[in-house]
């Protein structure tokens, strides 16, 4: 679906003129955009950014591949150190799924028993004990 901006001929996608913004879990400010970013797991980047108090996120847009967003979630943390990212477990982690309304996505169905398939966005943050 195409949207026509009334002063311009140019013509955009509905995903690429609004972009949704969320709530940070530990520090309560907006995060920003989310951009594409480079030096993480996945070939092609993936979409996301680092937050005022440290946290990065990354978003899962098909709301199917959350293994593969953790990962460069961790790589984002570690400023693209991928050996650093993997060395980063469970206890030195606060890790939180938050859902991402997709621009044009007027309401979300629930499912009954998993929100898959409906896009997150994965919010990592070193513990306050774990850090240096």
């Amino acid at each position: 679906m195409k949207i026509k901006k009334r002063r311009s001929s140019k013509t955009t996608t509905l995903k690429t003129r609004t972009r949704p913004r969320i709530v940070c879990p530990f520090c309560a400010d907006m995060l920003p955009v989310a951009q594409p970013q480079d030096g993480v797991f996945s070939g092609d980047g993936c979409v996301g950014g680092r937050c005022t108090c440290g946290a990065a996120f990354v978003v899962d847009e098909t709301g199917r591949l959350g293994g593969q967003a953790l990962l460069d979630a961790q790589a984002l943390l570690c400023d693209g150190d991928l050996d650093a990212a993997l060395r980063l477990d469970s206890n030195s982690l606060d890790v939180r799924a938050e859902p991402y309304i997709m621009a044009g996505q007027s309401r979300i169905r629930r499912h009954r028993s998993t929100a898959s398939g409906l896009p997150h966005a994965w919010i990592l943050r070193r513990k306050k004990s774990c850090e240096n």
